[in-house]
């Protein structure tokens, strides 16, 4: 089996980490990957190239100033992939870009999988990964693929079915709904600083309950959230809301408090 990988971020570093749990051949292209092995730029770099039986677009898709996702990237990727070939996305993809995926690339065969790890525990995460979400053409394919892991003992890996727009809506809500916890225990220590009361004493009485659960709950010192998917994956959300005239309010407050209070780079 050889898969090709179009990007080698974090992303694509975990997914080539898992598919060598499997066994299986894998060939990436992005020029970081080549500077990294001190190789000419020019080898290798185009998905046409690669002979692969499976692409996993694992590019990056930043915020546009818009706020929107930019899905250039993504595309670059699609319009070097013969359509013949089946393609499953793990990039962050929204709502309007899934459709103009299906409008610009309506013969390529493309199954959508959000990923949910961390930047900086992405291989870790991904190797950890007990359920894989998936929705599209051809996903059969790449269960195939992952069965190889599925089988291990002491592996067990589920695998659920969903429409992409389903998958694309609950990837980014996640995120956000994580980002409004961080900013919500921020504020927790907002009030416990003004009252004189030891934030690290009362943060941890809240977590307690079960219901609510201490991830996401440590106040850094560089306040608020930041990181490579909360800042854009909020924006991206609050855009698509918007376009469809719903206000995302708690969400927009979100933003809008962690714009005044984050001191480090978002």
């Amino acid at each position: 089996m050889r898969i090709t990988i179009a990007g080698y971020g974090h992303v694509g570093r975990a997914v080539e980490a898992y598919l060598k749990e499997c066994g299986v051949t894998t060939k990436i292209v992005d020029p970081e990957y080549y500077r990294i092995l001190g190789k000419d730029l020019t080898c290798g770099l185009k998905i046409s190239d690669t002979n692969a039986e499976g692409v996993i677009i694992c590019v990056s898709t930043p915020q546009a100033e818009t706020g929107e996702c930019d899905m250039s990237n993504v595309f670059d990727v699609l319009t070097d992939t013969d359509p013949k070939t089946p393609v499953l996305i793990k990039s962050t993809i929204s709502l309007e870009g899934w459709e103009q995926i299906e409008s610009l690339f309506p013969t390529h065969t493309i199954t959508f999988s959000p990923e949910f790890i961390r930047a900086e525990h992405a291989v870790e995460d991904m190797l950890a990964t007990e359920t894989f979400y998936m929705g599209g053409g051809h996903y059969y394919f790449w269960e195939r693929i992952l069965e190889r892991v599925m089988i291990r003992p002491n592996k067990v890996v589920k695998i659920k079915h969903a429409h992409p727009r389903d998958l694309i809506l609950a990837k980014y809500f996640r995120n956000s709904f994580l980002a409004t916890k961080v900013a919500f225990f921020n504020q927790v220590y907002d009030l416990c600083k003004a009252a004189e009361v030891d934030h690290e004493a009362v943060i941890p009485l809240i977590t307690d309950d079960n219901r609510i659960g201490d991830s996401h709950s440590r106040v850094t010192s560089e306040r608020g959230f930041g990181g490579h998917c909360f800042p854009k994956d909020t924006q991206a959300i609050l855009k698509t809301a918007q376009d469809f005239d719903i206000d995302l309010s708690l969400i927009r407050e979100a933003i809008q408090y962690n714009n005044n209070v984050r001191k480090g780079d978002t």
